[in-house]
């Protein structure tokens, strides 16, 4: 099978290069480069395409104007708009250009390897129709293959959005691939008002839910759609173009309202358009409730974990409050080495666990107030193990489940459970392990006081290379922990 062809124009060196190698590791592809638009343009006019990926905000040819160009040379050509997150509008302005799809920046090599082969798949379709000598139908069945693939695209797409939040700013982007209009928006029902998450050509935050339209919708729950003598909600102006609006339900009842005004070729909605807006919100719909489901039990199951860990510090009161400070340090180390937002989450939360293996620990080890046999030490250093034992049925924290199996892992190796060194220590758990250390020595113990924080940066940095990462240690010293700032002696471990 001959192989696509696809052509990325964008001013900047980085993206070219990111975004050639997703598409060179997603699928057989040939790929070429145009450093401007005006290369591009150049570009079109000499061969052929199967898809271009063109950026919008390029000195000298915009990206709407290589649009423009390009359309007019190759009327059939499939242009992907590359934009970024809050430019929704400036992407519903390139399709009402002629731009195919959007794609929006940081892109996953799943989403550009979707829309590469969809859009590739539509034209060798299509050229296989060019057969048929029924235009009407051969057109007719274009629009067809196209709109279905872009609902797929936006199914998989909104099957990826675990988050409720970024699935509201993402509605109204992916929607309007589906339903080009002037305006459109999505809002939730909040005390008799409309709150606007995600919009395009409406300038309203909140819009009353008392307009004849939004009033049928929520007294049938179903969509409704309004032209002529009504008033438009989203501007209080009188209608001049058909107003679509789309009940969102969980629980049979209504939270939400995706609305649609003013399609951008004029013409009134057609029976597949209104299907297909009709699936999408649906669709979003389930999602937005799984994601709610999932919060509720994502807490619950985090709230329990929780209370086993204060079982534990309830044991001993000399490590009370210590997981919290621990990954209040390490959060902090977090941000001077600024890692990335995963990373953060897994220290969050797998901090506050790091200790939960202790329950398993007898009491006449964990309370002992003298120095510990080897056989008792062997006892205590089987925590981790216990910890993990305990997480790994819950297959939501791989992160987490690694700062607690290897807090006590040493640089050099001679760490325990698994004699882990360098490297192959997780970063999070280096980074717990630097600030797990501290609190302890700066903690009441039940064999001896508190240390200073000067003793305590000085054992660290004595320690480095050997049971600390020199890199997270530096780390630390910059940190308001790592300063002295605002610690004080407590009692903890």
């Amino acid at each position: 099978m001959e192989a696509g062809k696809i052509l990325i124009v964008d001013d900047d060196p980085v993206i070219r290069s990111l975004l050639s190698d997703l598409l060179e590791s997603s699928g057989d592809y040939c790929i070429e480069i145009a450093r401007d638009g005006r290369e591009g343009i150049d570009k079109v006019r000499d061969q052929e395409y199967d898809v271009v990926f063109t950026d919008l905000s390029m000195p000298q040819v915009t990206g709407i104007d290589f649009i423009k160009e390009a359309k007019k040379i190759r009327p059939e050509l499939s242009v992907v708009v590359i934009t970024g997150h809050g430019t929704t509008e400036n992407a519903v302005d390139a399709m009402r250009e002629g731009a195919a799809d959007f794609i929006t920046k940081p892109f996953t090599r799943s989403s550009v390897a979707s829309i590469a082969e969809r859009t590739i798949g539509e034209k060798k379709i299509l050229n296989r129709m060019q057969t048929n000598d029924n235009a009407g139908a051969t057109a007719g069945l274009s629009r067809k293959v196209q709109e279905i693939s872009i609902l797929q695209t936006i199914h998989d797409e909104l099957d990826d959005l675990s988050d409720n939040g970024m699935l509201y700013d993402r509605m109204v982007e992916m929607a309007s691939r589906l339903l080009p209009v002037r305006e459109i928006s999505f809002g939730i029902i909040e005390n008799g008002r409309i709150e606007i998450k995600s919009s395009s050509g409406v300038l309203e935050q909140t819009v009353s839910v008392s307009n004849p339209i939004f009033e049928q919708v929520i007294r049938t729950r179903k969509h409704c759609i309004a032209a002529g003598n009504g008033t438009n909600p989203h501007t209080g102006l009188p209608l001049t173009a058909q107003f679509f609006s789309i009940p969102l339900m969980m629980h049979e009842e209504i939270f939400g309202i995706l609305n649609f005004c003013g399609k951008t070729d004029q013409t009134a909605l057609t029976h597949d358009e209104i299907a297909l807006a009709l699936l999408f919100a649906r669709k979003a719909a389930q999602r937005i409730e799984n994601n709610a489901l999932y919060e509720v039990f994502y807490q619950t199951l985090m709230n329990t974990l929780k209370s086993l860990v204060t079982s534990v510090e309830a044991r001993d009161p000399y490590i009370q409050r210590h997981s919290e400070r621990v990954t209040r340090y390490a959060l902090q180390i977090a941000d001077v080495m600024h890692l990335p937002a995963e990373e953060k989450d897994a220290i969050g939360f797998g901090g506050y666990l790091h200790d939960i293996g202790k329950i398993g620990v007898r009491d006449t080890v964990l309370l002992k107030p003298s120095k510990l046999t080897p056989e008792e030490f062997s006892e205590i250093k089987l925590h981790p193990v216990i910890g993990d034992t305990i997480i790994k049925p819950i297959r939501f924290f791989p992160k987490e489940r690694e700062i607690i199996l290897y807090h006590h892992e040493h640089f050099d190796g001679s760490g325990y459970p698994a004699g882990l060194a360098g490297q192959a220590i997780p970063l999070t758990a280096r980074v717990l392990s630097v600030a797990d250390t501290y609190d302890a020595m700066t903690s009441v113990r039940p064999y001896r006081g508190a240390l200073s924080h000067e003793t305590a940066i000085a054992e660290l940095l004595r320690c480095c290379h050997t049971q600390f990462d020199e890199d997270v240690v530096r780390a630390f010293l910059q940190t308001s922990a790592g300063k002295g700032q605002g610690h004080g002696t407590e009692t903890g471990r």
